[in-house]
């Protein structure tokens, strides 16, 4: 539970953030490339290095998206669903194709 409202907290802050003040840093714009969204990454490193049988990425996935749904002019789900369908994709692909060797005891 102590996990979850530190990353609500951690969310929210980033998405202001991105709101609001990394708009303004446009990193090569004669490509239109801007600022990578923190947000995505934290979800995408969240659900790396959780573990598998572990749900948590998916409510920080919500999370996240939600955020960034209310501070943004997008569709309000457009984030959230996004969000959900990366953190699900990760899970996915961990489950079927990524075995992680276990430490054998003497």
């Amino acid at each position: 539970m102590k996990k979850i409202t530190i990353s609500i907290i951690i969310l929210y802050c980033l998405a202001l953030l991105e709101t609001s003040f990394f708009v303004h840093f446009n990193i090569l714009t004669h490509y239109n490339f801007y600022f990578l969204n923190s947000i995505f990454i934290l979800i995408v490193l969240w659900n790396l290095f959780e573990k598998r049988e572990n749900f948590s990425g998916i409510l920080v996935a919500f999370t996240g998206g939600f955020f960034l749904d209310v501070f943004s002019s997008q569709l309000i789900g457009f984030n959230i669903s996004i969000a959900i369908i990366i953190a699900l994709f990760i899970k996915l692909v961990f489950k079927k194709y990524v075995q992680i060797p276990s430490i054998k005891r003497a």
